[in-house]
């Protein structure tokens, strides 16, 4: 068995461990999952709605969104997975998958069969206990973004994104009067916040202006992380980030 931290696999059993203590016996289990390494580019798709659910996988590199379209072809954003995220965990327990998983950048994914993960979940609780915990914490960020869309102005959804997004990728690095790069476009956070690509630049030109943000292209710094926080009626809570 390969060493842990050579075996791509590990970012999974860290990934499980932010949210249980994974014993020895279940890391050597997941680590000996056979796997392949999926590049996907921008706009490829990792998962499409009812297509058979038979993977999943841990993204090592780049970001992707869970979507959803209607008929008319307007598209959701739903969440935004980080580098470090596990994808694809709906198809341990259903037959057909009920959203996109879309690549936003150029990517890297460790992908596993699903039916291995669900027999390793199975025989060890606290695998599957992990496993819950990510997939209600994932529960918990669309019960956000059904609050944002639905009861905040486009300033407070927009500052609320952009809080998230840091602290998820970053944390107090991102923070403390550091810039960063927000990849998507006015157009993809329009799709994820019920705007259009103008009332996006109308509103981040809005921020700017308030003090609230710097932006230098595709970079974003807070000025004043405190007051964006108060505006966005941000708290981290929803994000269950202890471990």
């Amino acid at each position: 068995m390969p060493r842990p931290d050579e075996n791509p696999l590990a970012r999974m059993v860290e990934k499980l461990g932010d949210r249980a203590p994974i014993p020895d016996k279940a890391i050597a289990a997941i680590l000996q999952m056979p796997y392949v390494v999926k590049q996907l580019y921008r706009g490829d798709f990792f998962v499409r709605e009812g297509a058979t659910a038979d993977k999943c996988g841990i993204l090592t590199s780049g970001l992707t969104v869970f979507q959803k379209t209607n008929r008319e072809g307007d598209r959701q954003i739903l969440l935004v997975k980080i580098t470090g995220d596990i994808l694809g965990l709906q198809s341990l327990y259903l037959d057909t998958p009920d959203h996109n998983i879309q690549a936003l950048t150029r990517c890297k994914i460790i992908v596993v069969p699903s039916e291995l993960l669900k027999a390793i979940s199975d025989h060890f609780v606290v695998v599957r206990d992990a496993i819950s915990r990510i997939m209600l914490t994932e529960a918990s960020m669309l019960r956000e973004l059904i609050l944002n869309i639905g009861r905040r102005d486009a300033r407070a959804r927009l500052a609320h994104f952009l809080c998230e997004f840091a602290v998820r990728t970053g944390g107090k690095d991102k923070i403390n009067n550091r810039s960063f790069e927000l990849p998507l476009t006015q157009e993809e956070l329009g799709d994820a916040l019920g705007l259009t690509a103008v009332h996006i630049n109308r509103t981040l030109q809005l921020l700017s202006r308030d003090g609230l943000i710097a932006r230098d292209g595709r970079n974003i710094r807070f000025v004043d992380w405190d007051r964006l926080q108060d505006i966005a009626d941000f708290s981290t809570r929803y994000l269950h980030l202890e471990k």
